[in-house]
């Protein structure tokens, strides 16, 4: 029963992984990770985990297909980011096309965050035991960090004052924006 408990949370573990492989420099929930930010953490940890040649190959495998999937994704965001700019510098657009957009790129990147989280899953499955444990320890670790805010005793600074912690500026990244989760 024990072990059913732990190899779920190893599980979950990965998969925030997934959604997510960089260390963060604060707490994030779990629904916020994103691979984005998460990508980075992945060659770091692959130094700890002692992976056998088999692990080691299918997680190269898997880190890679993951980037494209990533470097795919900014550049159709960059692309959504042009298109919406075109747009809305014409007198006569209509928010709802720019929606419509917005819903589309927000399916996407539905998609392929199931798409990473299946890959991520199918190295987790090829861990041993303490493996997966290193893995959980690890995310745990960064689930726990108190935001630098909290540390100083402040609110977190709004977006426009470089108080986001994701990348402000880049386009296609973050949350929100014209009440659109992803957008």
């Amino acid at each position: 029963m024990k072990s059913s408990s732990v190899r779920r949370g190893l599980q979950a573990a990965f998969v925030a992984l997934a959604l997510g492989g960089a260390v963060p420099s604060e707490a994030v929930p779990l629904m916020d990770m994103r691979a984005e930010d998460l990508l980075p953490m992945a060659s770091e940890l692959r130094k700890t985990l002692d992976l056998n040649a088999n692990q080691q190959t299918l997680w190269q495998q898997v880190e890679s297909r993951s980037r494209a999937i990533l470097r795919e994704r900014q550049s159709r965001r960059e692309r959504l980011q042009q298109q919406v700019k075109a747009l809305l510098e014409n007198a006569t657009v209509e928010l709802r096309d720019v929606n419509a957009l917005i819903d589309a790129e927000s399916g996407a990147a539905f998609a392929e965050d199931k798409q990473l989280r299946d890959l991520w899953l199918t190295v987790n499955d090829a861990l041993d035991d303490a493996q997966r444990r290193k893995v959980a320890a690890l995310l745990a670790e960064q689930m726990m960090r108190v935001p630098e805010a909290a540390q100083h005793g402040g609110q977190d600074r709004p977006r426009g004052e470089g108080g986001d912690r994701r990348h402000a500026g880049a386009p296609g990244h973050g949350r929100g924006g014209m009440g659109m989760p992803g957008s």
